[in-house]
């Protein structure tokens, strides 16, 4: 009999928007909230008496799913979804059981996933839950003291199925990339303009900037393919001691170029497999070195990548078992 221990996610690149493709990539998730959103449109229309909007004066109005999917970065299988965090991929040779994929900020559109999410009910039946049309919103790479490195995902989807059907919409049977193995605090290393930065926490964020209203008649309520609109964002935090005045100093520097630097932090597994996230234009916006009680005083670095015009405002390189992302 199944249970909840048999719950699964499973992804797959679409090559139509909004078309679902059966999973083909399964992912150990540590948590996920993706729901659908069902809507109503009411009727302000009166009659003579009413006290309760009538059962007959709404039309359902589903609008998607949207959610997040919490995981653990490991040396396998992770490169389908930071190609869909900032749009463009450039991969190596394989090279001793590893290839390093490496990715860059570029156009989204014509990205979209399908996710299907397998959740066991009491009765001991798993069931699935499929979402065409998947983008990525936002993301979140995290790391601190005795932990795992995690890539949080924020995501919009055009539809959900729920339950089994034919196809896309089958129940799937999930199969997970062998040797794979999880990047750590342990291995975690982390340099500001090439000096070491001693970290207890480390948080990335994205925002891909998208219109997900896109709705429009004559699409059958289906919305258009969420695209990007505005400025996208990469946003840092560094806690770390405090250890001297430099980043203090940068963040108050009154030359623009004085407040920026590059940022490089990395992570290893034991076997060789390497995740590497590269901010070469990060402007340090705070840097206090508060006071809280008689404790080693930390220093917490905020600030956000910026671009040249040249370079990628941020990169990820993933060393991985996989030999395409």
């Amino acid at each position: 009999m199944a249970t909840v221990h048999d719950s699964y996610i499973g992804v797959a690149e679409e090559s139509i928007y909004g078309t679902a493709v059966a999973p083909a990539r399964f992912l150990e998730m540590a948590s996920e909230g993706i729901a659908g959103k069902n809507e109503r449109i009411e009727s302000e229309g009166w009659r003579a008496g009413q006290k309760v909007l009538r059962r007959d004066r709404f039309e359902p109005n589903p609008k998607g799913a949207e959610g997040d999917v919490k995981l653990e970065v490991l040396d396998g299988s992770l490169g389908l979804l930071l190609k869909h965090c900032l749009g463009s991929v450039a991969s190596g040779a394989p090279s001793g059981g590893f290839t390093t994929h490496t990715f860059t900020v570029g156009d989204l559109k014509g990205k979209s996933l399908t996710v299907q999410v397998g959740r066991g009910d009491v009765s001991g039946a798993v069931l699935p839950f499929t979402y065409e049309g998947g983008k990525v919103t936002g993301f979140e790479i995290t790391s601190a003291v005795d932990g795992v490195l995690g890539l949080n995902l924020d995501m919009d989807f055009a539809k959900e199925t729920i339950g089994a059907g034919a196809g896309a919409y089958a129940l799937s049977v999930p199969t997970y990339a062998a040797g794979t193995q999880l990047y750590t605090f342990v291995s975690a290393s982390v340099t500001v303009a090439g000096t070491q930065f001693g970290v207890s926490d480390i948080s990335v964020k994205g925002d891909n900037a998208l219109k997900t209203d896109r709705y429009y008649s004559g699409t059958a309520g289906r919305k258009k393919e969420p695209l990007t609109e505005g400025l996208r964002k990469y946003e840092f935090e560094l806690k770390g001691e405090f250890d001297g005045l430099v980043h203090a100093n940068r963040a108050a520097a009154a030359v623009a170029a004085s407040n920026l630097a590059e940022i490089v932090a990395v992570w290893s597994t034991p076997q060789g497999g390497e995740f590497r996230v590269v901010m070469p234009f990060a402007r340090f916006d705070e840097a206090p070195p508060n006071f809280d009680g008689a404790q080693i005083i930390e220093q917490s670095l905020k600030g956000m990548a910026l671009e040249d015009g040249t370079a990628s405002p941020i990169t990820i390189a993933y060393k991985t078992k996989d030999t395409a992302p």
